[in-house]
């Protein structure tokens, strides 16, 4: 891709938790100065965290590259500003951004990136559009510029994600099996993660456990706290299937107060939901009172 080739790197990595360069890219010619200066302010918001900051700075980007009628910058932007709203936990805005965007470029002849599909497959599913979601993913493959390597893992991933949802144990095989050999934590923790998956749909919670608990770990490590609180919530749920409701309360309550402080609201009142549901069963007063707590401020926070 053109002028943001070196955000569209970095960026996309934020998907297995990784950071990535912070620095703009060298340009061979001189670009509009209000479109980059206002973009490495975007990039600033987003790499700090303030995503509705972030948000509102890459629309005003886009809208320049629409002035400019720049098909380039129109892409890429497009793209990030579909990161930004999957970390706003706004999955159909997101999906609706990266569709936006890959029509457009369709429209004027220039092929749609991989990334931009990844984006849209990563939206699609987290929506609950697992179907389209998949085939999003196929896409991903089949584009990328090699048969391997951080795209088609990711793809991969979300595949096997897809497969244990619908409780296929071939198709969870399959994604373990072709993801690639790399040691870095994120695709060690994605291993993990289906590994866990299809002890669980395979009924040995008790292997489960120890994989989830480990992804969460190195899922941590590399500051993937949304991926690292869908762990912890994956081991409460295999605890729970050990009969060990304790440490299951707790690892859910764990899974919703990350996912709480991250601003992921559905998750974490689902998972704050099951961790009081347990202590109540198991006497862990401390653990319901917080879970308790933290519910009632999500409903006061989302209330109308």
């Amino acid at each position: 891709m053109p002028w943001l080739g070196v955000a569209l790197a970095s960026l996309i990595l934020l998907f297995a938790g990784c950071g990535g360069s912070t620095a703009p890219p060298q340009q061979p010619e001189p670009l509009d100065q209000d479109l980059m200066s206002g973009w490495r302010l975007a990039r600033f918001a987003f790499e700090q965290g303030q995503y509705e900051q972030a948000a509102g700075l890459y629309a005003r980007v886009l809208e320049r590259a629409y002035e400019r009628d720049d098909l380039g910058a129109i892409g890429e932007v497009g793209y990030e500003l579909a990161v930004v709203r999957l970390r706003q936990h706004d999955p159909r805005a997101a999906a609706d951004q990266a569709m936006r965007t890959r029509e457009e470029l369709r429209r004027r002849g220039a092929a749609p990136f991989a990334e931009l599909y990844l984006v849209e497959a990563v939206a699609l599913y987290e929506a609950g559009d697992r179907d389209s979601a998949e085939v999003m993913a196929d896409q991903v493959i089949e584009l990328a510029p090699a048969p391997s390597g951080p795209l088609v893992d990711r793809a991969l991933f979300l595949r096997g994600r897809i497969a244990a949802d619908r409780a296929d144990t071939a198709g969870v095989s399959r994604a373990l099996a072709q993801l690639g050999n790399a040691q870095n934590a994120e695709l060690r923790a994605d291993r993990l993660e289906l590994l866990g998956r299809l002890n669980l749909l395979e009924d040995r919670p008790e292997r489960a456990l120890p994989a989830f608990r480990e992804g969460a770990d190195l899922r941590r490590d590399v500051e993937d706290y949304v991926g690292m609180a869908r762990a912890l919530a994956l081991a409460g749920e295999a605890a729970h299937a050990t009969g060990r409701a304790a440490e299951a309360a707790d690892l859910y309550f764990r899974a919703g107060r990350s996912a709480e402080l991250e601003g992921n609201h559905a998750e974490a009142r689902r998972w704050l939901e099951s961790a009081a549901r347990l202590a109540a069963t198991t006497g862990q007063a401390e653990i319901l009172s917080q879970a308790r707590e933290r519910l009632e401020r999500l409903n006061k926070a989302d209330a109308p």
